[in-house]
């Protein structure tokens, strides 16, 4: 098994079991050459939009003799999958607005998609709030603790409707999963407790500014995330 960190085997673990893949942004190659090498899917399309992220997957590629089930393809998101073609995708280490974006460009390959896995180094809100109002049904939402850093990966399906919104979490949050709320995800509560800690040092800076009445809101949502949780035990 080829190493990966803990945001990569995350990422693993949710798209084990489909046929197959596109890891979209594959830089290094190292989750496509992963999937293949475990038997977790049937095939990968590996794409990215520099050529030399795509060389180093590549490169990858051939040293694992994987090019009769690995395909590297170079453009932007979706557009080089045909509708049908993937049954699940990763997007890993992109903004959250980007990620809306490539989705909301490639509508008919997102519609055929199984599982959607997105890992958002920002715009986390927003991402989360367009799966929720364009009707995806969250199947995961882990917090992965890798170096000093905590991510946030999502695995999602188009469904008919709506998810119920979780008793308890606050209406409308999108700060952190509210299927990682259900789950009861271990790293919900400290995660929880930095970002409000955060959120109240930057409310000392931001009195009287425009951004103090949604630092206020942020901090009112995760305490009522932590008070839930501290229930728990």
């Amino acid at each position: 098994m080829i190493g990966l960190d803990p945001r990569l085997r995350c990422a693993f673990e949710l798209l084990q079991g489909a046929d197959t893949v596109a890891d979209i942004g594959c830089d290094h190659g190292k989750l496509t050459a992963a999937l293949l090498l475990d038997g977790a899917c049937r095939k990968v399309i590996a794409g990215d939009i520099s050529p030399d992220c795509l060389n180093k997957a590549r490169d990858v590629i051939d040293r694992y003799a994987l090019n009769d089930r690995a395909e590297p393809r170079l453009g932007s998101g979706l557009e080089i999958i045909a509708p049908g073609e993937c049954d699940a995708v990763a997007i890993l280490g992109m903004g959250g607005e980007l990620i809306v974006e490539l989705l909301e460009a490639s509508p008919q390959v997102v519609s055929g998609m199984d599982r959607l896995v997105l890992q958002p180094m920002s715009g986390i809100e927003e991402l989360r709030q367009w799966l929720y109002e364009k009707g995806f049904h969250v199947q995961a939402d882990r917090l992965i603790a890798s170096g000093k850093r905590v991510y946030q990966m999502i695995s999602a399906q188009k469904a008919d409707q709506r998810d119920p919104w979780p008793e308890g979490f606050p209406q409308g949050c999108y700060l952190v999963g509210y299927r990682a709320f259900v789950d009861r995800e271990p790293l919900l509560g400290p995660y929880c407790r930095e970002q409000a800690d955060k959120r109240r040092r930057q409310l000392r800076q931001a009195a009287g500014t425009a951004g103090e009445g949604r630092l206020l809101r942020e901090v009112s949502q995760l305490d009522e995330i932590i008070k839930e949780i501290e229930g728990w035990n």
